[in-house]
């Protein structure tokens, strides 16, 4: 049996830890926390490369969605009256764009060849500047460079009210401006056009107009898209990189300074190339190629149907190229060294993708749907 030794102090059964055993556990620690940290922090930075990519490709599928809507506009034109009898040497006028003079001309026609009215750039739903702004004091393209984004224009005709067109329709352009307000302000080649109180033109033509009421014809809107630089600020830096930009004939669309006509909408974009698929024969609407701008321009004119059509006018579909950039922050994380990766331009180049970024291409065809049309 144990006997207790009175005489033993209970403190010497009692050990503390070590200076050596101490020390090994705060190395431990250390490494633990140290671990802990660093997970959190690659986590972190992968999560943000993800959002990073995550919102470079959602600026490509919102510019594409933009620029495709407006493209299947192109060349629009109201029904607003029943075709006349058929007409052998004038088809098409009374469903295609752009609506023809009458002879003599009325004062509400859209076209004037006294005045040069319109400019080439709008005689067609759709028309394109290789690589360089469109110019809207000339309503000409300029000189091509080849490191800019193209341009696209993209016209047509609405019948929508003012009212309707501040909300639902397509009575403003890509900046938000009415091309035919009450007054002045937008187009004029609207002014007539949209006056829809006072009379039945021709005898007697309007001469005011009620915002609530359709204009007594279609007006015209004009929408360019293009690229211009700008700075913006991610994680308290300055990041350069490119927005894509609109200018519409909504307000002041002539003699208007280049720097104001264009307005930002969306940054993050490296590139916008267009290319145009252009029909030869009349056999089919399939377009035979993709043309660039320049190219459409030096094709020759196709008699179809009886009448000589233009390669814009033989526009049917679009291809557009859009190449999206990630701005600020290693995108890249998990690069294999001395394998960069790659991306494919909107020329089908391989090219090295940036230090940092992510370059992402998405490319889509658009059909013209209103030059779609078949004669019976």
């Amino acid at each position: 049996m144990y006997k207790f030794d009175r005489h033993t102090h209970p403190r010497q059964h009692q050990r503390g830890l070590t200076i050596i055993e101490l020390l090994v556990a705060m190395a431990i620690s250390l490494v633990i926390v140290i671990a802990a940290a660093y997970m959190y922090l690659a986590s972190r930075e992968s999560q943000r490369a993800i959002d990073r990519n995550s919102s470079s490709r959602e600026t490509s599928a919102y510019v594409m969605q933009m620029i495709g809507r407006e493209i299947m506009n192109a060349g629009f034109y109201p029904a607003i009256a029943l075709p006349v009898a058929p007409d052998a040497t004038q088809q098409g006028m009374y469903d295609t764009y752009p609506p023809l003079p009458a002879d003599p001309r009325a004062i509400t026609d859209w076209q004037n060849p006294l005045t040069g009215w319109p400019p080439t750039a709008f005689q067609t739903g759709i028309y394109g500047c290789d690589g360089g702004k469109f110019d809207v004091q000339t309503s000409t393209c300029p000189a091509v460079t080849a490191a800019s984004a193209d341009t696209i224009v993209i016209n047509y005709f609405t019948s929508d009210t003012k009212a309707m067109g501040a909300y639902t329709g397509r009575r403003m352009d890509c900046t938000g401006a009415d091309v035919a307000p009450s007054g002045s302000g937008g187009d004029p080649s609207n002014d007539e056009r949209k006056k829809n109180s006072g009379g039945a033109p021709p005898a007697t033509p309007h001469t005011t107009g009620v915002d609530n009421l359709p204009p007594q014809l279609p007006v015209f809107v004009s929408n360019r898209f293009t690229l211009s630089a700008v700075k913006m600020s991610v994680d308290q830096q300055d990041v350069n990189t490119q927005s894509l930009v609109c200018s519409g004939n909504g307000k002041s669309p002539h003699g208007t300074a280049d720097s104001t006509a264009y307005q930002p909408i969306i940054s993050g974009l490296e590139d916008l190339q267009f290319s145009y698929g252009v029909y030869s024969t009349d056999s089919t609407l399939m377009p035979s190629r993709y043309y660039t701008a320049t190219e459409v321009n030096a094709l020759p004119n196709v008699v179809v149907n009886g009448l000589s059509l233009g390669a814009w006018q033989r526009v049917t579909a679009v291809r557009v190229c859009v190449l999206s950039r990630t701005t600020g922050g290693n995108t890249r994380i998990s690069d294999k060294t001395g394998s960069p990766r790659t991306y494919l331009d909107c020329s089908d180049t391989e090219k090295n993708q940036p230090a940092g970024d992510t370059i992402t291409r998405t490319v889509e065809v658009f059909g013209m749907r209103n030059s779609l049309k078949q004669y019976y």
